[in-house]
């Protein structure tokens, strides 16, 4: 199978500090936070009264049909499936059955169950609401943006916790390399809702304060929403067009193991051989590090067998953790940081995990070439994704 590079000739993403390419540049090389008291449900009763939230989101910026009922990470999905299509300008210039989308959620659409069951609860049956049930499922979002823009290609939807993300950009870039696809759009999409943050509160991986990624004194994650979409093509196929390519996809690994350490270190090993670089090759990690200690402690210790010493970004600490959506949000900001030559300091932190790894304590200006993403589950199971600008 062909390692070839693929190309990204789109980016939709939105997260608590900007949506788009240009707002999230923005907010990152500023250092934005996007952490504030939540508004998307009463969080009163709740532990945390905190988290990321994308406030400035409003689907009509987006696209133009009017919607009878959305579930708001469908929501999020279609408002970056606009953005990456309008970026790639496949619509109109090829048939919808040459595009293809895999899309990835952690939590599905949370909002659209807990509603549906309240009513069915609440009243008879009878009067439990269809249109909210039919989008409950987890596939909604898929079903729903293929609708809107007219793909017919291949359609998957990937559900597998915190790394679905990852397992959606995995999947398209070996479509695209065995010419299975010639062109998919890939991510993920996960709103912050109550049942969500519940849970996460149950599973005792909420923090008591605010997220402190790679602190000693870390105590768990901050539940964020996010949503980010690639366009991905093979690289022929972009110049062949002259498309305005944002970047490379180099290559994709994963894996659990018998430690996260070791689970880490193989999904590193794993995605650095399919892009055919060295370890030394690296120049930033942008970590999964969200403040859960025995994963962050792991993760540094993975990161810290990379031979170059690279600036290690913890974003989480601006974004917080939007669970399945991370690693495309994550493959979303590393272009950023390479389109604006500034990599942000991890907020909060004051006693790192780890002496062993560049952890950004202040904003360095550098424009990477290439640089690993990370993908930790809480349990323990990671992926990893190689990425570089588009002049390199």
């Amino acid at each position: 199978m062909s390692n070839q590079p693929v190309a990204i000739t789109g980016i939709g993403v939105i997260t608590p500090v900007g949506i788009g390419f240009e707002e999230l540049s923005e907010g990152i090389g500023k250092g934005r936070s996007g952490i504030a008291e939540i508004t998307n449900f009463d969080a009163e009763a709740l532990p945390i009264q905190y988290a990321g939230e994308a406030r400035a989101f409003d689907l009509a910026n987006h696209i133009g049909s009017i919607k009878t009922y959305l579930d708001r990470t469908s929501a999020l999905a279609l408002a970056a499936a606009a953005m990456a299509l309008g970026d790639s300008q496949w619509i109109g210039n090829m048939p919808g059955a040459e595009i293809g989308l895999c899309l990835g959620t952690a939590w599905g659409c949370e909002d659209s169950i807990e509603l549906y069951t309240r009513k069915l609860v609440e009243s008879q049956p009878k009067f439990a609401p269809p249109l909210v049930f039919t989008n409950a499922y987890a596939n909604a979002p898929n079903s729903l943006v293929s609708i809107e823009f007219g793909l017919r290609g291949h359609n998957a939807c990937f559900s597998g916790g915190a790394t679905a993300g990852a397992a959606a950009l995995q999947s398209a870039l070996d479509l695209i390399r065995r010419d299975k696809s010639q062109r998919l759009l890939a991510g993920a999409a996960d709103a912050l809702s109550e049942v969500a943050v519940r849970a996460c509160i149950a599973e005792g991986i909420v923090t008591s304060d605010l997220c402190r990624p790679f602190d000693s004194s870390a105590d768990g994650l901050l539940p964020a929403e996010g949503a980010a979409l690639l366009a991905l093509e093979s690289a022929e196929s972009a110049l062949n067009r002259k498309a305005g390519i944002m970047g490379y996809l180099l290559g994709s690994g994963s894996s659990g193991g018998a430690s996260c350490a070791d689970a880490v270190s193989r999904a590193i090993a794993l995605a650095l051989d399919d892009a055919g670089c060295g370890a030394d090759a690296v120049d930033a990690v942008f970590a999964s590090a969200s403040g859960l200690p025995a994963i962050d402690a792991a993760e540094a210790k993975a990161i810290a067998g990379l031979p170059a010493r690279p600036p290690v970004v913890a974003l989480k600490s601006l974004i917080g953790d939007p669970m399945g959506a991370w690693a495309p949000v994550g493959v979303a900001a590393a272009l950023c940081c390479i389109d604006g030559g500034v990599l942000p300091a991890t907020a909060r932190l004051r006693e790192a995990v780890s002496a062993e790894i560049n952890i950004l304590r202040e904003p360095l200006e550098a424009t990477p070439g290439i640089c690993l993403i990370l993908n930790v589950e809480p349990s323990g199971y990671a992926a990893a994704l190689i990425v570089r600008g588009p002049g390199e």
